[in-house]
């Protein structure tokens, strides 16, 4: 194979590879419709260089020029596919100027059509072999035809529209964008059209090669398209990441504000042991002041205090697991265990609201894959809100049941109050910032079905005919999610 061949069909295989490369690109986000003109844009200027190529190696001048003649159909197709690109890539770019080069070059097609050989040379009359490059390469002898002279022009208007959208982006500041497209254009199209004006006009014994030319315009406007992937790529990974410490810190917030509604229930929690030692460590003084003090009923004494002691431990223990901040900490979960963890959380506060919790957990339940406390986050929450669905009701309709059930693959959870329901569209009420509390922030819901969510599950609200609401949350089994 000769050195001219490997070249030129190395050159078309270039674009032809970097074109498909970019549709597939396009059909995965249909937005990026520049990947789409790029497209065009490669394969017609492979199309361009199989032309110069088959011309090169033409052995008569009636197929050289039937070449030559075939050649500005690309040429056309390129001047809108460039158009576009430019446009949509940069921008930039006055339409009236690319119009204007279209409507000149859709000119010199028709003229190139309508009188052979076509709008290069009004006769050819041979072929010259030279040689080229280490090869051995056709040339036209014959006569220039002077309508070349507008398709050049048509070629100076679309490098001017090009030349303009590239100083626009320039100006505002996107210069690295305007190097690689506009100024890689403007270089390239220059270098390509004066050689083939010279071969074309006979002043130099070279052969065309505009399409090898442009092979350096498709190369650089590929790179250009690839960083800007690349940058699009990066801020997607920096956005995700800040939505999720955004989201991270939103629900650390939810907790914090929750224990600022049970803050009252929450100190009398705490001072429910420490009263009873204290009452016992006084009682133990008063035993020891004795000359025969009763050492078994100071032991019984002591082992309060410890239990109390474990008690108070176990609610502050309780208390900065919630309020914690940190990273998702996945392990296997008992949802039952969870259920009596917030349950006895709240025991004063439901105790001050005159909540009646009727619990119903099978066991054993399957384990589940979660983060402990966000899940006791959830509960907690959904719990909060009955009770405060049910304030309106007579203390002793202040209902609230919670069931655990498992089907195998999933575990689920459903609380049911008797509070006055849920608006008829559900789903609203799981939007962010809305709320139907005086001072609420309408954010607790929305914070539930995100982590739920987040543990691949379900969490959704239902009114049923007799009234109350009833709130389901659906987890995957350890199992099924391994």
């Amino acid at each position: 194979m000769s050195s001219v061949t490997i070249i030129w069909t190395m050159a078309a295989t270039v674009c032809v590879t970097l074109g498909a490369i970019h549709l597939l690109l396009w059909c995965q986000n249909r937005d990026k419709i520049e990947r789409l003109f790029f497209c065009a844009m490669s394969w017609l200027n492979a199309w361009m260089v199989f032309d110069e190529l088959a011309a090169m190696k033409a052995d008569s001048p009636e197929f050289y020029g039937w070449i030559l003649r075939w050649n500005q159909v690309p040429v056309l197709l390129l001047f809108i596919a460039i158009a576009f690109f430019m446009r949509v890539h940069l921008r930039a770019g006055r339409w009236w100027l690319a119009g204007i080069a279209i409507a000149v070059r859709g000119i010199t097609l028709v003229f190139n059509f309508a009188v052979p050989p076509n709008v290069n040379f009004r006769e050819i009359t041979g072929v010259e072999i030279i040689p080229f490059l280490g090869d051995h390469v056709a040339l036209p002898v014959g006569v220039p035809n002077p309508m070349m002279v507008v398709a050049q022009f048509a070629l100076l208007l679309i490098l001017a529209y090009v030349v303009d959208a590239a100083i626009t982006v320039w100006r505002r500041g996107e210069r690295r964008r305007a190097v690689l497209t506009g100024g890689s254009f403007a270089f390239f199209v220059s270098l390509g059209t004066l050689q083939s004006a010279l071969c074309f006009w006979q002043v130099l014994k070279i052969p065309p090669g505009a399409g090898i030319f442009f092979v350096g315009i498709i190369a650089l406007i590929a790179f250009d398209l690839s960083l800007e992937a690349k940058r699009a790529a990066a801020l997607e990974v920096e956005l995700k990441d800040t939505r999720a410490s955004r989201q991270k810190e939103v629900a650390h917030l939810g907790r914090v504000a929750t224990f600022g509604e049970i803050s009252v229930s929450l100190a009398h929690e705490m001072n429910q042991p420490l009263g009873i030692i204290l009452t016992n460590a006084h009682a133990a003084q008063r035993l020891l002041a004795k000359e025969t003090p009763d050492l078994a009923e100071v032991k019984e004494i002591l082992n309060d205090i410890v239990s109390e002691n474990h008690r108070a431990s176990e609610v502050i223990q309780r208390m900065r697991a919630l309020l914690r901040r940190g990273e998702t900490c996945r392990e296997e979960v008992d949802l039952n265990e969870v259920i009596r963890d917030v349950t006895q959380l709240l025991r004063n506060e439901l105790m001050r609201r005159q909540v009646t919790l009727n619990p119903k957990l099978m066991a054993p339940l399957p384990m589940v894959s979660a983060d402990r406390i966000q899940l006791q986050q959830v509960l907690l929450n959904l719990i909060l809100n009955a009770c405060e669905a049910m304030a309106a009701n007579e203390p002793a309709t202040r209902r609230l049941e919670v069931v655990s059930t498992s089907n195998g693959p999933t575990v689920s959870m459903e609380l049911r109050d008797a509070g006055p329901g849920l608006p008829v569209e559900t789903e609203q009420i799981f939007q962010p910032f809305y709320t139907t509390k005086e001072h609420g922030l309408g954010m607790g819901l929305a914070i539930c079905r995100s982590i739920v969510s987040a543990h691949q599950g379900q969490l959704w609200a239902e009114s049923p005919a007799g009234g109350g609401a009833i709130f389901h949350m659906v987890i995957p089994a350890k199992e099924a999610v391994a």
